[in-house]
């Protein structure tokens, strides 16, 4: 079975997050975690390709923007760590900034410029994010039961637990920041993974 890890904003598919996950998840499953283009129409793209290896049964987690982007995976079981629903929020205070990748990325970016058109085709995605017609599809039908999402006490950065809760039921409340620690990997999410709900 295949694991989609789904990284967030200046982050990549070799981020702590993905390798512990690869460590601490059985050997019948496989880790995938690409690296999200910056540019959302691309990310779609790729991400629409990726989906065309998947089984309707593998699962799809993403942490903050990854958080966003799992969700779009419509038919699949999906795991939203954090969820950042509104990224274009955060980019937007950082217009004319060139944000740095925190963990090497395989074509070699170290850093990506954020852009007002950057920002609005953010926006554009976002606002479409939950209707069910968009997304990337397995020819299953979709369901709010899919989803489960997960929500540190402590985060500071992101808080779409309301949103979150207009759509989807499914939640766990963890003592964590928006950064998931080791902890909360190996003890609540590859549980979930696995299908050991708690």
């Amino acid at each position: 079975m295949k694991v989609v890890y789904l990284h967030g904003l200046g982050s990549s598919g070799q981020s702590a997050t993905a390798r512990r996950l690869d460590r601490s998840l059985p050997s019948s499953y496989e880790v995938v975690a690409p690296d999200i283009p910056v540019q959302p129409e691309l990310a779609m793209t790729a991400l629409k390709k990726l989906a065309e290896t998947l089984d309707p049964d593998d699962v799809i987690v993403g942490t903050s923007m990854g958080g966003l982007y799992a969700q779009l995976f419509k038919g699949w079981r999906r795991l939203l760590i954090n969820p950042s629903f509104h990224t274009s929020v955060h980019l937007k205070e950082k217009i004319g900034q060139r944000l740095p990748f925190h963990t090497p990325r395989r074509d070699g970016a170290t850093d990506f410029e954020v852009t007002a058109k950057l920002v609005k085709k953010f926006e554009t995605m976002e606002a479409k994010q939950f209707d069910p017609k968009f997304g990337i599809f397995n020819g299953r039908k979709d369901s709010p039961e899919l989803v489960t999402a997960f929500f540190g006490t402590r985060d500071t950065v992101v808080n779409c637990k309301d949103e979150y809760l207009k759509h989807f039921s499914q939640y766990h409340d963890f003592d964590g920041e928006h950064r998931v620690d080791p902890d909360t990997i190996i003890n609540l999410i590859v549980p979930n993974v696995v299908g050991v709900r708690n």
